[in-house]
């Protein structure tokens, strides 16, 4: 099987297990029993494997997180912009597996930032409206119709009315130092997941992994989970 197949079939099971949840089939609290832990894409916290393009998604609390999502959003052809974010390095857009030969960055909006951002839907596959980008809620309503109408992912590290995902980290555990050749190794993040009005939680472990100087190694993201257990545990 592909990996393009397998990450489409990983994200309809996790789309089916958020149903079963919903309508009690499924219990989040009950472990099954003897159940092997299975390896799965970062995209499962995701419907369809990535952000989602045509919509707006919201991601507050973790930079490291926004950067590894867009990684896995990203593939091998798109363009991603950022806007508003002067604090956002190339470094560690690299270290998340960003390709940087397709990454704008627009650390300074000026004083027409909706415009700037209503340009960059014209010709990226994912904008990003960081902290800096100050827009009004008429103007992100335009924004908004403008990505539905050329379907591109808006990503905003802010609220965003009518979002169509948000992922929102509630607490950082970071770890590594004494043991991790002085790099911080893993961070565990707790994260609540809005889709649809219905909100749920995972574990995600953003780990530095084995690459050298303990760099993230692209690719690298796994989802470990014992199925009907909660939280959801993520390996990045």
């Amino acid at each position: 099987m592909t990996r393009t197949a397998l990450e489409a079939l990983e994200a309809a099971r996790a789309t089916l297990r958020r149903a079963e949840l919903r309508a009690g089939v499924r219990s989040s609290t009950t472990s099954a029993p003897d159940v092997e832990e299975a390896d799965r894409p970062l995209g499962a916290i995701l419907d369809g494997g990535r952000l989602p393009v045509g919509a707006a998604s919201v991601i507050q609390g973790s930079t490291s997180l926004l950067l590894a999502l867009l990684a896995q959003s990203q593939r091998s052809s798109g363009w991603v912009a950022v806007v508003g974010a002067p604090s956002l390095g190339y470094l560690a857009a690299a270290q998340a597996g960003i390709s940087l030969e397709r990454l704008a960055v627009i650390p300074h909006a000026g004083e027409d930032p909706a415009g700037v951002v209503a340009a960059l839907l014209d010709g990226m596959r994912y904008v990003v409206v960081g902290p800096a980008t100050a827009l009004s809620t008429s103007e992100r309503r335009r924004l908004l119709a403008r990505a539905r109408e050329r379907g591109v992912g808006l990503v905003s590290t802010r609220e965003w009315e009518q979002a169509a995902v948000r992922l929102d980290v509630e607490a950082h555990r970071w770890s590594g130092v004494d043991r991790g050749s002085a790099y911080l190794r893993r961070c565990e993040l707790e994260v609540a997941r809005t889709i649809r009005g219905t909100t749920d939680r995972w574990t995600l472990t953003l780990s530095n992994g084995e690459g050298p100087h303990g760099l993230v190694e692209p690719g690298n993201a796994r989802l470990r989970q014992a199925s009907g257990s909660a939280p959801l545990r993520l390996v990045v």
